[in-house]
């Protein structure tokens, strides 16, 4: 009886064991830390033990430069120039692209193997920033946590922290993330549970709001996928013995929505994608991949459920004798009603390898010192945490509610932030004259309340200064674009100020394309009136128009101008001239870009 009870307590023991011993690199590898995947992420792309790599393309809207190179009768330009650790971890990485260059360090402790801090340094057109991002570990070299901080014309500040708490039990480790913004307010937390096949993560502020994972051969593969971008739906893969994916399964509440299926040769040089229409039933196109022996794509080509056939997509390599490709050239054969055009050579790359010798010393800058802000941030912030949460838990309770001021209450005081309602948030205040009389006015731009940085109406007001006091004589939301009105920019709101006794408002948003508002009012007539307008929009290295209409006068200016950044060159290439007087149109009745412009010349109307 005694012998099998020491079995039975061995057997348990051993099994607690075994399911708790899951190594650290195993958890820190797969918590989608950037910084740690980045650092890594050429490390299956290359073989041989590389040193440095250059790489260059002719695809890339950049200046001519001293590091350019002409292959086969192109311009090639320099786009990156990595360094690697002799374990194939980065060292450094400098990028270029047309909009700056950026340089990035890692740093790492000898011993234990672990990332402490990687740099990042950008000069970019519109100024230089730097970010570093600090990671610390606990006993058992499990991240626990990362502060990443920003430093902008001298000034170091907190950009976010996060901290990582793992709970070890008898059947998993689960480790939570929970992330604190430079607002100093705390995000819904992350979830990671580890066992030993299997990974649950729970993510409440992303598109997947459950993913479930298992080991296959040793790589965690995406099994399920809950609440995929919308509420309900569910994404079911599955996977051959190899690990390659041979389908993808999409179901709503109504049941089968979308599918697509996988199916490969023997020696992994041919792949066939399978994509299904009317919700999952019907194969609405096949996409062909063909690999070489190294597994580079060397054709790409979609064939349609109706017969027709996509544009080919080609690539050649030239390959050192590591097998790491030097030379890529991208070839491009355009299908036109089912006839395939010439094949057309669109890009070229090349990349200067260096491996490492016997004699080769590893690059490598010693570890700056912790930065005194850290201390700052660990002691301080947890408290400035709890303060601001309680603030955003009744502020969410007053919105749920409608209990908050709808408009600014207040009729005078001292000091204009008194005006400020709660909930509100005040993002501006521009001091100048505005009339004829030595009494000072100002201007303010309020954030109507909002939780998790939803749209939100914001709102100007105006002030004047009498017998001391601040009074508010006008408060209006028309003139101001909403909170998320900028598209991936976020706030369009880019400045008030007071210029020549008029309120002079800018706007600015967009992603590669920008557009810029400026809107110019004055008071006349017993009223406030929009004077002026200017508009810009465009893309950089492609073109770039202007617009200015000055409304009391009725002269307006179009200019057009396209750049090339590539041989650095920018030409004016259309511009004209038009007086067209309109009534000054009420500050109450203006909508930021939804007025237009037409000139006789130019084809599409100008919205400002």
């Amino acid at each position: 009886m005694k012998t099998f009870l020491q079995l039975y307590l061995f057997l348990i023991s051993t099994t607690m064991c075994s399911q708790q011993n899951i190594p650290s690199k195993q958890i820190n590898d797969n918590l989608d830390i950037g910084a740690f995947a980045e650092s890594t992420e050429d490390k299956s792309l290359l073989k041989g033990n590389v040193f440095t790599i250059k790489s260059y393309t002719s695809d890339n809207n950049q200046k001519k430069s001293k590091d350019d190179k002409t292959f086969e009768g192109k311009t090639l330009h320099l786009i990156n120039h990595t360094v690697y650790r002799k374990d194939g971890r980065r060292s450094s990485r400098k990028e270029i692209s047309g909009s700056g260059i950026s340089n990035s360090k890692y740093y790492y402790n000898e011993s234990s193997g672990n990332l402490i801090l990687k740099e990042s340094h950008y000069d970019r057109k519109y100024g230089k920033t730097q970010y570093s991002s600090w990671f610390f570990y606990d006993k058992n070299q499990v991240i626990s946590e990362e502060i990443n901080l920003e430093k902008n014309e001298a000034k170091t500040s907190l950009s976010n922290y996060i901290k990582y708490k793992v709970e070890d039990s008898a059947s998993q480790k689960k480790t939570t993330v929970s992330q604190i913004g430079s607002d100093s307010l705390s995000n819904p937390d992350k979830t990671y549970i580890f066992n030993q096949k299997n990974l649950t993560k729970i993510s409440p502020l992303y598109q997947s709001k459950v993913q479930k994972l298992s080991l296959l051969n040793n790589i965690y593969k995406v099994d399920e996928i809950e609440d995929y971008v919308v509420e309900g739906r569910k994404v079911h893969f599955k996977y051959d013995k190899k690990g390659r994916q041979i389908s993808e399964i999409w179901y709503d509440k109504e049941g089968l929505e979308n599918k697509n299926e996988f199916s490969y040769n023997n020696d992994n040089t041919e792949s066939i994608e399978s994509q299904y229409h009317l919700r999952g039933t019907e194969i609405s196109s096949k996409n062909y991949k063909k690999y070489d022996q190294y597994g580079n794509i060397i054709f790409d080509q979609t064939k349609y459920y109706d017969g027709s056939i996509g544009s080919i997509e080609e690539f050649e390599y030239q390959y050192d004798k590591e097998g790491n490709w030097i030379v890529k050239k991208r070839f491009y054969s355009e299908a036109n009603n089912g006839i395939i055009g010439k094949k057309k050579l669109t890009t070229a790359e090349i990349r200067e390898i260096e491996y490492y010798t016997k004699d080769s010393q590893q690059k490598g800058d010693e570890l700056p010192k912790t930065p005194e802000i850290i201390n700052e941030i660990r002691k301080n912030l947890p408290k400035i945490v709890k303060e601001n949460d309680s603030y955003l838990n009744e502020k969410k309770r007053a919105i749920e509610t409608n209990s908050y001021d709808e408009e600014i209450t207040l009729k005078e005081s001292d000091d204009i932030k008194n005006f400020t309602p709660k909930y509100w948030e005040l993002k501006e205040i521009a001091y100048g004259n505005l009339d004829e009389d030595e009494n000072d006015e100002a201007v303010a731009v309020y954030e109507m309340p909002n939780i998790d940085r939803e749209d939100a109406e914001q709102v100007l007001a105006i002030y004047k200064k009498q017998n001391g006091k601040w009074k508010i004589t006008r408060q209006t939301s028309a003139p101001l674009l909403s909170s998320q009105s900028g598209g991936m920019m976020g706030n369009p709101f880019n400045g008030i100020s007071i210029s020549k006794k008029s309120i002079v408002i800018d706007h600015f948003g967009g992603s590669r394309d920008k557009w810029e508002y400026t809107h110019r009012y004055r008071f006349q007539n017993g009223d406030w009136f929009l004077i002026g307008a200017s508009a810009s929009f465009g893309a950089p290295c492609d073109y770039w128009v202007k617009f200015d209409y000055n409304i009391s006068t009725g002269d307006a200016t179009y200019q057009k101008t396209v750049e090339n950044c590539e041989k650095g060159e920018k030409k004016v290439v259309q511009s004209q001239k038009l007086n067209k007087k309109i009534t000054p149109p009420k500050m109450d009745t203006v909508v930021p870009g939804d007025s237009t412009f037409k000139f006789p010349n130019v084809k599409d109307e100008i919205y400002y």
